[in-house]
């Protein structure tokens, strides 16, 4: 496609000129050709899931395909009768909504996701599959205290990723400017399950950007009371770091042992990024 002297398609210069067109809308307009735009974003990935979507970032997770992620996916197929899966970190609910499209809505699912904006982009690919008495999000925060709790964001919108609850960390523990601080409701997951009788997760997805010791901490009865496997990503800044032999080790104490390893990248790189399979018999 020809593209102009600053380098833009001719799709990118329509887009520019209506978005300069719909500025000079009056108010109510402007909102009514937003919820218009809002209600035909309506995507189907290659693993025939359905996402309404109101954000690049959004799309971007939604077309993500299944071998990207072959061995976590391989992990969600092989749950069974009697497991419960805890979401944790849901995002928009990618994994929530693999899960129950695997299992054709026979698991329970609860989706944790504490950001306010991805939560509702959860909720509404929830809705959008049919799968309201199947996965139930939640809009709290696991942490290792219960109360409410800054939460840093990295940048808001939903889909967007690596922010921190109670300090603002990054995923390799790093100091970082937060682009807005959002309270939220963080729960320790013992409390969650015994104030709300929660059924105890057989199968946890853990994703919370190196805040793993904090969510466990939390959640000392529920790990330790029956067979469970948690599937986490882990990050080791360098060689030195102590973060992964100690999420290793507390896991060891509640009877987990570390059964898979899938690297992200190359054996020696770091920061070493990979997923780690933890079970308890």
């Amino acid at each position: 496609m020809s593209r102009d002297e600053t380098g833009m398609k001719a799709s990118e210069r329509k887009l520019v000129r209506l978005a300069a067109e719909a500025a000079t809308l009056p108010v109510r307009l402007r909102l009514d050709l937003m919820e218009q735009l809002k209600s035909g974003a309506r995507y189907r990935n290659g693993n025939g899931l359905r996402f309404s979507l109101e954000s690049v970032s959004e799309y971007k997770r939604a077309k993500k395909s299944r071998a990207q992620h072959e061995p976590l996916v391989q992990w969600l197929g092989s749950f069974g009768p009697g497991d419960v899966f805890f979401d944790v970190g849901a995002n928009i609910g990618s994994l929530s909504l693999m899960a129950a499209h695997l299992h054709g809505g026979r698991v329970p699912i609860v989706a944790f996701e504490p950001a306010f904006d991805s939560y509702a982009a959860l909720v509404r690919n929830v809705f959008a599959n049919d799968l309201a008495a199947v996965v139930t999000p939640l809009h709290v925060a696991l942490f290792d205290e219960t109360g409410i709790r800054p939460f840093y964001r990295s940048r808001l919108g939903a889909g967007s990723a690596f922010h921190a609850v109670g300090e603002a960390l990054d995923d390799e523990r790093r100091p970082f400017e937060p682009a807005a601080v959002e309270r939220v409701l963080a729960y320790r997951l013992d409390d969650l399950v015994r104030d709300f009788a929660l059924p105890r997760p057989t199968r946890i997805k853990l994703d919370v950007d190196g805040f793993e010791n904090k969510v466990m901490a939390g959640a000392v009865q529920v790990l330790s009371g029956g067979p469970c496997e948690i599937y986490t990503e882990l990050v080791e800044t360098d060689a030195s770091d102590a973060h992964v032999r100690d999420v290793t080790a507390f896991l060891q104490t509640l009877g987990f042992r570390l059964q898979q390893v899938t690297e992200h990248r190359p054996p020696g790189t770091f920061p070493r990024v990979f997923d780690g399979l933890f079970v308890r018999s």
